[in-house]
């Protein structure tokens, strides 16, 4: 996968042009929509059609009998996605507000045959590790983003699958393209790719939190996800407060910000009882905001020493 037009560069102009540029080339649209969140969220959206595909996706069954949240959506005709592009991309947009939980849409692109792809989907959906299977929401666009640098090559799956397709990360619209056709069987996951994927919602927390700081801050989600697997293995940080506070230190001041002098003076003399929830905060609060500035220009000199 890739990342075809950062942030800044999307509207509702490139938006409908993808739809459409995608519509004339295979003659329809497939959307992969989520209403866990807010059930009925597309009803209205959906009455309004003339003529589509509907295909749930039952990931768990429900005692309750309760119609699925998840399931994948094919516009079929040119009128139907003209009258309902404002709503298909004012959802779609708000996956760059870090302050909407809500993914309703979670990607488009073209599948043929609706009931073998769910099928084919749910395999996916199933994970195992070491120890037990899981739910692997990875069709998640905050999950996906981070798969090549967890699972590598195992997500070359997941993009065979997917073929072409298109999502909405919080900075930018991202491509996968794979013509290469691999045989899809449910993924199974290494110790240390299990204590990874399990950083991923942490990682993200971190992202909106850094953004509420300075909605400017460049960021790069493979690195947080980095500089959070480095203060749990280096640092031994193991609280959730005090990861997400390592983790937007990481952004905010430098991804090397634990060798700079200043800080390891603060951490040496202020972080003493480590296990202590909240420690690293309380150490971390001797290093005055006016001090930032030298944090980042020494830690530059650190990296290109």
């Amino acid at each position: 996968m890739k990342l075809l037009l950062p942030r800044e560069q999307i509207n509702y102009n490139t938006l409908r042009d993808l739809f459409f540029d995608l519509f004339e080339k295979y003659r329809c649209v497939t959307i992969l929509c989520d209403e866990t969140l807010l059930g009925g969220f597309f009803d209205d959206f959906i009455n309004n059609l003339t003529d589509y595909e509907l295909e749930p996706i039952e990931i768990a069954v429900s005692k309750q009998n309760n119609p699925s949240t998840l399931f994948f959506i094919k516009l079929k005709v040119r009128e139907d996605l003209e009258n309902s592009l404002d709503f298909i991309i004012h959802t779609l947009l708000m996956n760059l507000d870090q302050n909407d939980d809500g993914y309703f849409i979670h990607g488009i692109g073209k599948f043929n045959d609706l009931k073998k792809t769910a099928q084919i989907f749910k395999k996916l959906v199933i994970a195992k590790d070491t120890k037990n299977k899981f739910i692997f929401r990875w069709y998640d666009p905050r999950v996906l983003i981070y798969l090549q640098d967890i699972i590598d090559k195992k997500s070359e799956r997941i993009e065979s699958f997917l073929a072409d397709w298109y999502f909405l990360f919080f900075n930018g619209l991202y491509e996968v393209k794979n013509e290469e056709k691999r045989v899809i069987f449910p993924l199974t996951f290494t110790s240390e790719e299990s204590k990874k994927l399990d950083l991923i919602e942490l990682s993200n927390i971190v992202i909106k939190q850094s953004l509420i700081y300075d909605e400017q801050l460049p960021i790069h989600h493979s690195e947080v996800l980095h500089s959070l697997h480095e203060a749990i293995i280096q640092y031994r940080i193991l609280h959730v407060t005090d990861l997400i506070a390592y983790g937007i230190y990481s952004i905010v001041l430098h991804k090397y910000f634990m060798k700079s002098s200043l800080v390891s003076l603060i951490i040496n003399n202020y972080w003493i009882d480590r296990l202590e929830t909240n420690s690293f905060i309380t150490a971390m609060d001797y290093l005055e905001e006016n001090k930032y500035s030298q944090v980042k220009q020494e830690c530059e000199e650190i990296n290109y020493g």
